[in-house]
């Protein structure tokens, strides 16, 4: 049952009030004398609504209603000051200190009714909003979950020492990587999705879907691009989803030999670290999902042992200082050093990168190294 704290030091206006609330609602009462009996009883009983007065003994009804804001179980019960006063300014104070509404002495019944009506009301939908906060945040962080399984659990690939980090700006995001071996060549993809949150993160799943059926027909590289550009052509142009896109730079490194073939779609650059020093290939094509008929071409440069790839996605070039600077990508060249082991490179960026942002990203962020071992390395 429905339950009213009535707090007020004059026991005759109490017993008034309580036959009123009693007859117009039929809500249990409970009261107090004092200040502190208020304070007690609702920490104890926590009652669905108050009804306060300001003047009383011990503690003052603004010092009850400070103290009851400050328990976190009550942060939320509304209460209603009754008073005689006529100081605006005192009105003012209770409302800043929590209160939720004031009725002046005396007091009509039916606006009694009505503003008890109202905040009960207005408490039961504030319970029921946290509570669909509460399964969404759920709902959310289990989609993360899911997310995260659909990356490459390890990148151990024989000949290749790897790492790769990824961090959504939500719970859930649209950058991602994936890396497969199909014999000949290992594959290393990075793919950024317009947008972050839940749209981002499906239309991500489903690349990843369909990029697990072109993989098995045993695609090339331009030939895999071109497909995933039809599908999301297919989906994206003509309706509501036709501002969203995807870049992405997917690599092959060969097995027979020391190259490197890549094809960049709209891509931030991907980077190789050699032992003659570092070379840049920049994206080669437009990004997937905004014209059918294009074409990319493919970048071959030498990839031998101890050369190391880096990819990346653009959250984080575009991290922000508190004062608005960009992470941008001359730090980010300043971290690749040949040689450098992949998980090492990758924590060297990291441990620059979200200092300098305060943590706090603006997009989602992904990185991938990878080392071609040379014969008797041992990974790091």
């Amino acid at each position: 049952m429905t339950q009213v704290l009535i707090a007020d030091d004059n026991a005759i206006f109490r017993e008034v009030l309580k036959r009123h609330v009693a007859s117009l609602f039929g809500y249990d009462v409970i009261e107090a004398a004092t200040g502190l009996d208020a304070v007690d009883l609702a920490e104890t009983r926590h009652p669905d609504l108050i009804l306060l007065d300001l003047v009383m003994p011990g503690l003052d009804g603004i010092e009850v209603i400070r103290r009851i804001r400050a328990n976190p179980r009550l942060a939320d019960v509304p209460i209603i000051f009754l008073s005689a006063e006529t100081d605006r300014r005192v009105w003012a104070e209770a409302l800043s200190a929590g209160a939720n509404d004031f009725m002046p002495k005396p007091y009509h019944r039916s606006e009694l009714a009505a503003r008890i009506n109202l905040h009960l009301k207005l408490a039961s939908l504030g319970q029921e909003l946290r509570r669909q906060n509460d399964l969404l945040t759920r709902e959310r962080y289990l989609a993360g979950c899911v997310q995260r399984q659909l990356l490459p659990r390890d990148l151990e690939f024989s000949g290749l020492e790897s790492a790769a980090v990824y961090q959504a700006q939500e719970q859930v995001g649209g950058d991602f990587y994936d890396a497969w071996d199909d014999g000949a060549a290992v594959y290393v993809l990075m793919a950024d999705i317009s947008g972050h949150g839940a749209s981002a993160a499906m239309l991500m799943a489903a690349c990843k879907g369909y990029l697990v059926s072109l993989r098995q027909a045993g695609l090339g590289p331009v030939e895999l691009v071109a497909s995933l550009n039809a599908m999301l052509c297919d989906l994206l142009l003509g309706g509501d989803l036709d501002n969203m896109f995807m870049t992405m730079a997917l690599c092959r490194i060969d097995r027979a030999a020391p190259l490197l073939t890549v094809v960049s779609a709209g891509h931030v650059p991907v980077y190789v670290l050699g032992r003659s020093g570092l070379t840049e290939l920049p994206s080669q094509g437009p990004a997937l999902g905004i014209l059918p008929d294009c074409a990319w071409t493919p970048q071959t440069t030498t990839f031998a042992p101890g050369d190391t790839l880096f990819l990346y996605t653009d959250g984080l070039t575009e991290l922000r200082s508190p004062e608005g600077e960009f992470f941008g990508e001359e730090r980010v060249l300043g971290k690749l050093r040949p040689g450098t082991a992949p998980r090492d490179l990758i924590g060297e960026i990291i441990e620059t990168a979200l200092p300098f942002c305060m943590g706090i990203l603006h997009d989602d962020l992904a990185m991938v190294a990878v080392r071609r071992l040379a014969p008797g390395d041992r990974l790091a």
